[in-house]
């Protein structure tokens, strides 16, 4: 059994959602990435660890935050890096992000910057991570662009070094 195989103490349930419309191109990123989390079965002898298909509905984040004790991210996030630069950051750090261009492609109705205000206004005690790749195409395909797509096994590298965070 490696590190990320490890299973967590039941009270630190750890929910890695990602977020995305997957009829948007690279906007459905997170939700490719929870797929091939799926597919590799990369945490299956973790029952600590919940894989959550979080879709456009930011509203729902405060939902599916409320019994983890962390949770890690994933979205298409403009954060003012370069097209496929991966960017990790906290709750807190949202705050620097969101003083430079800072856009969050996936959640109708109320943006990533917004859900995270909303989270914090809450008081809920999750432990939040955000994974976020600059997108290179926005718009009507089922499909994510080379770039992106070739990007899958660096998130998955920095999701389970999250995971492995957690036990330091």
């Amino acid at each position: 059994m490696n590190e990320t195989e490890t299973n967590i103490p039941n009270c630190s349930i750890i929910k890695i959602i990602g977020f995305g419309n997957i009829f948007m191109g690279d906007d459905g990123i997170g939700v490719r990435v929870i797929e091939e989390l799926q597919l590799q079965q990369v945490f299956k002898d973790n029952e600590n660890i919940e894989l959550i298909d979080g879709g456009t509905s930011g509203i729902d984040l405060v939902f599916m935050l409320q019994d983890a004790a962390r949770a890690i991210i994933i979205d298409a996030v403009d954060a003012g890096q370069e097209t496929g630069q991966i960017v990790v950051f906290s709750l807190h750090e949202i705050v620097e992000f969101k003083k430079k261009i800072f856009k969050s492609y996936s959640l109708h109705g109320i943006d990533l910057a917004e859900a995270f205000e909303l989270v914090k206004s809450l008081n809920l005690t999750t432990d939040i991570k955000i994974i976020g790749i600059k997108p290179k195409n926005i718009g009507y395909s089922d499909k994510l662009s080379p770039e992106i797509e070739n990007s899958i096994p660096e998130i998955i590298v920095k999701i389970k070094g999250e995971v492995s965070a957690v036990r330091r």
